[in-house]
């Protein structure tokens, strides 16, 4: 776990959750609160990131998807301008394997992507059950 001496007490850092689009898209196809779930279980100070391929991935969507993708990619947009965007190169699985470093958390329901993060070792948030987030692998 990251911690900071500040003034001889200790407290954790800020934790950094990268967000994939099928995660942002979360709330609209499934009416769970990405934001509830993850002060939840992450008990502590993070900060929402989110590639800009991802951005670019949910306008398409939004623009150009099935109803029920247009209304879950234009709520996960935003979602998305409560975090921070990154402008990162690449696609947006790309971009997320390469931002993911093992002092973050990773949110996506892409089973490819989510088993190429654990084998580098980065703790990922997923959707269980259609009604809730889990975590797998520890935070950093």
């Amino acid at each position: 776990m990251t911690r900071i001496c500040h003034r001889g007490v200790e407290i954790l850092a800020e934790l950094k959750v990268i967000a994939d689009t099928s995660f942002l898209m979360i709330p609209g196809m499934f009416g769970v609160d990405v934001v509830s779930e993850l002060d939840r279980l992450l008990q502590r100070r993070y900060s929402l990131v989110i590639p800009k391929p991802v951005v670019g991935e949910l306008e398409k969507l939004a623009a150009r998807g099935k109803p029920a993708e247009r209304s879950a990619a234009r709520l996960g947009i935003a979602l998305a301008k409560r975090g921070k965007v990154v402008d990162v190169k690449g696609n947006a699985d790309e971009a997320i394997l390469t931002m993911a470093c093992e002092n973050c958390v990773v949110g996506t329901t892409d089973a490819e992507l989510r088993k190429k993060l654990r084998r580098k070792g980065v703790s990922v948030m997923y959707l269980r059950e259609k009604s809730h987030l889990a975590l797998d692998g520890r935070i950093g």
